[in-house]
């Protein structure tokens, strides 16, 4: 993903009808357009970073009007802070008919932000990625369809690591001091995030073979995920960290230039880090802490869901049902052909070419291995009283286990306001 052209603000929505392209410059994310068709659907997508991407859901927008000639797609690139934008516009006559997410949080069911999708996943849903399918998913009812899985470890330059005389470590601990003996001259130990935080934060709980949350308790103010925050500290206190660098962990800069030795990052950069870096890289999942502790790589991605309150629901679910679950080349398309990504569905997970070879295939692998992700109901609400106190036990050195202590029962009052649906 490429943190500048993530950001860079785009005022243009089209609108597919009959196959003609009509094109609406706007500063409104929303766009603009008239149709003769019977249905115009607005779909709207994040701006991914990865060139081509945005000309691609043009084209399967306008494929699919082509096939059925009454429906119109409008697609919407939205730049800038989606979430919060589709978060209001979900709420408002003109919002989207359907849009992505990350996930499902119970309110936007209640709220009926989505429509459930059973009716369309059919038997595609036995072979999607359960882990991808579980965020989606509140009393049995799937309310989304995953596009793509993104996933998460660490990568380490080769080169760096042999000069230090450092092996890829296998726990935190080993980590730790890693990222210490690397740091020299121009290059720091690891880079997870500017603020320190950002990819370790989550995936240190799990680092211990522990969860946030078990069930509808939240559950980490523990003794042992406690630890892991206290050792990870020692790569902030120490300057092992790399900090307020150009781009974000999502972009593989950091890497490339050897600003870091080690980077959280994502599969999705691989063609990149290929092109500039050749072989002298390699990756490892986030690694073990503890006597119960295991590797953990990080599952992510994005979901197509319909707009419960849309006026179209029933040609919307068509249209993804069309687009995310009869469409192979679509599927394929959108996730290997602008970066790597791993298609939600095993069967074409299982066949798809440039997964399997390398170190591509190493990150399948160790995603088979050592995947995981929290579910729907670690919510904003829930989830920002830890990241408060991550932060301060990382960036202030507070008392790992009195501060988790502390925020965890704000969680769980917010958890516990979340509806159960």
């Amino acid at each position: 993903m490429n943190a500048v052209s993530r950001r860079r603000f785009l005022h243009t929505s089209l609108l597919f009808a009959g196959g003609a392209v009509v094109s609406a410059c706007t500063t409104d994310p929303t766009g603009s357009g008239s149709s003769d068709a019977k249905v115009t659907l607005n779909h709207w997508y994040h701006e991914y970073g990865e060139a081509g991407t945005r000309d691609a859901a043009m084209r399967y927008a306008a494929d699919y009007t082509k096939q059925n000639p009454d429906v119109a797609v409008k697609v919407t690139w939205v730049p800038g802070d989606y979430k919060t934008k589709w978060q209001s516009s979900v709420l408002t006559p003109e919002g989207p008919d359907v849009y992505e997410v990350n996930e499902v949080t119970p309110d936007m069911v209640q709220q009926q932000q989505v429509a459930a999708l059973d009716d369309i996943l059919g038997g595609a849903k036995g072979e999607l990625n359960q882990f991808a399918l579980s965020p989606l998913t509140h009393s049995g009812k799937s309310y989304g369809v995953p596009m793509i899985i993104d996933v998460m470890l660490l990568f380490y330059r080769r080169s760096l690591l042999s000069a230090a005389g450092v092996q890829p470590p296998t726990t935190l601990t080993e980590l730790t001091a890693a990222a210490k003996a690397l740091t020299r001259d121009k290059t720091k130990g690891i880079f997870v995030g500017n603020d320190g935080l950002a990819g370790m934060r989550g995936v240190l709980p799990f680092s211990v073979g522990q969860s946030v949350l078990t069930e509808r308790k939240v559950s980490y103010a523990t003794p042992e995920i406690a630890g892991a925050f206290t050792e990870a500290r020692k790569m902030f206190n120490d300057k092992s960290m790399l900090l307020g660098y150009t781009t974000e962990w999502y972009d593989p800069s950091a890497l490339i230039t050897g600003a870091a030795a080690i980077v959280w990052g994502g599969l999705w950069a691989l063609p990149q880090m290929q092109k500039e870096l050749k072989d002298d890289f390699d990756v490892m999942p986030w690694p073990a802490h503890g006597a119960g502790g295991r590797p953990v790589v990080i599952l992510g991605g994005w979901s197509q869901v319909v707009n419960g309150r849309s006026k179209n629901v029933d040609a919307a679910k068509k249209y993804v049902q069309w687009l995310w679950l009869q469409n192979n080349d679509v599927q394929k398309d959108w996730a290997l052909s602008y970066g790597f990504h791993v298609p939600p569905r095993a069967s074409l997970a299982a066949s798809a070419e440039p997964l399997q070879s390398g170190i591509a295939k190493k990150v399948v692998d160790l995603l088979g291995k050592h995947g995981t992700r929290v579910n729907a109901l670690w919510a904003p609400a829930v989830s920002k009283p830890f990241d408060d106190a991550a932060s301060d036990i990382i960036k202030k050195n507070a008392d790992a286990l009195a501060t988790f202590t502390a925020a965890q029962a704000r969680s769980q009052t917010a958890l516990d306001a979340l509806p159960n649906v």
